[in-house]
């Protein structure tokens, strides 16, 4: 039975974090189904991804709004790869979870890989959604990005309605490039892929290579029809993946 996810708040350093949580207050779960902790991309919301929480029956599932995006609390500083990770090491402890199975969409994915690799003690397994093994940084063109991303549009509305204007600014500025490739095998548990087949992916035949160099045994899984936005043609096979990488998780943490 699905379970309607909630708005919760965490707290790091005076910067108030939105999450949304299908069992707030569960407390950590050393038997059953691995919770799921996930991350959206650049500008997305949480609440785009409801659905998918609430979608997994009686796994407690979250979702987090990291700084500058949602509800979450805008800072005029601090958007630094090292700041997203504190943010999603404060909204695990506050929401009481123990071991993890970790969930992330494009940006998001140097954020996990990041927690994951610091503390594979509690990631399980990270599924990224098209995406480099890296946190990408913008020498020389940090403004360029900033303004242009300020144009995009994510399922009909801009950017700018999703993120103010500082806070995007604050990504691009403070981004430097940290690849990771080298270091998948210390991520403990699964390693998942999943991308598309449309121009606007990320993940082409070139970076799926890169990927499984770095960890041979990470599964590559493909949606036909997908760009970059993975599942907003086709939420049900996107879901299924999920469903399918949860229990590989769940599996190689012994659950």
């Amino acid at each position: 039975m699905s379970t309607a996810a909630q708005h919760q708040y965490a707290d790091r350093d005076g910067v108030r974090l939105h999450y949304l949580d299908t069992r707030p207050g569960a407390g950590p779960e050393p038997a059953g189904p691995l919770p799921l902790l996930m991350l959206p991309g650049m500008a997305e919301e949480v609440e785009e991804f409801r659905w998918l929480l609430e979608g997994l029956d009686d796994r407690r599932a979250i979702a987090v709004d990291l700084r500058g995006r949602g509800p979450s609390d805008a800072p005029q500083e601090h958007y630094s790869w090292e700041d997203h990770i504190a943010d999603l090491a404060a909204v695990h402890e506050q929401a009481g979870l123990g071991e993890v199975a970790g969930l992330t969409i494009s940006r998001g994915t140097g954020y996990m890989l990041g927690f994951a690799l610091g503390r594979p003690d509690i990631v399980r397994g990270v599924l990224v959604g098209d995406y480099f093994a890296r946190h990408v940084g913008f020498p020389g063109m940090e403004e360029k990005m900033a303004e242009r991303h300020k144009g995009l549009l994510i399922r009909g509305r801009s950017t700018l309605e999703r993120m103010p204007p500082h806070a995007i600014e604050g990504v691009f500025r403070d981004a430097v490039d940290v690849l990771l490739y080298d270091r998948l095998p210390e991520v403990n548990g699964p390693v998942w892929v999943v991308r598309g087949t449309r121009d606007s992916r990320i993940v082409t035949d070139e970076v799926a290579e890169q990927w499984r160099t770095g960890r041979p045994d990470a599964v590559i899984r493909t949606i036909e029809g997908a760009g970059h936005d993975l599942w907003s043609r086709d939420p049900d096979t996107f879901l299924g993946i999920v469903r399918e990488y949860l229990a590989a998780a769940d599996a190689a943490a012994g659950r």
